[in-house]
């Protein structure tokens, strides 16, 4: 769990050097949110047992296969046009909102949230409350991430299902000349 926190924290500082350094690039990019996933994935395995913890790995790489298939470096930009108005607000300024900071809050730390709830004593009613009132603030920002997982998920399968649809018509069309 300490490795996470350290992670989570190098995390933010080489972005920030990168763009200081003016060293970005799309293999980067790739690269930062691919260990980003595998950090949070143990930390989820460390924290839940059971065969559903799978579940927010698996959402979070399908996520990023459909955001980066034609986004590349954009996806924050580019994959959320036409979005929900819970999508838009979640990643207005790039998750720099209140939303969008209750998101990533729940991304990152419930996984180590539920692992530290296991662990620590709680033994006064105040601690039980606090503890609470976090855990439910983590799932709601995890609820909140799984829907925009999601909607980005299905609206990059309709987008495929369209193209397939549109040439499948032109083919049809083709062979009835």
């Amino acid at each position: 769990a300490s490795m996470y926190v350290f992670g989570m924290a190098l995390d933010g500082l080489d972005g920030a050097v990168a763009r200081a350094l003016e060293q970005q690039s799309e293999f980067g990019a790739v690269l930062d949110v691919l260990v980003d996933v595998a950090c949070r994935a143990s930390m989820w395995a460390l924290a839940v047992s059971g065969p559903l913890v799978i579940c927010p790995i698996l959402l979070e790489l399908l996520c990023f296969a459909c955001t980066h298939a034609g986004g590349g470096q954009c996806w924050k930009t580019d994959c959320f046009a036409g979005a929900p108005s819970f999508v838009t607000a979640v990643m207005r300024n790039g998750f720099r909102s209140p939303l969008g900071a209750v998101t990533i809050a729940g991304l990152h730390f419930l996984p180590l949230w539920l692992w530290l709830t296991l662990r620590l004593p709680l033994e006064s009613v105040i601690t039980r409350c606090a503890v609470g009132m976090i855990g439910a603030m983590l799932v709601l920002g995890r609820t909140l991430a799984g829907a925009v997982e999601v909607w980005v998920i299905a609206r990059h399968f309709n987008a495929i299902l369209a193209r397939d649809a549109a040439a499948l018509m032109e083919r049809c069309n083709g062979s009835n000349r």
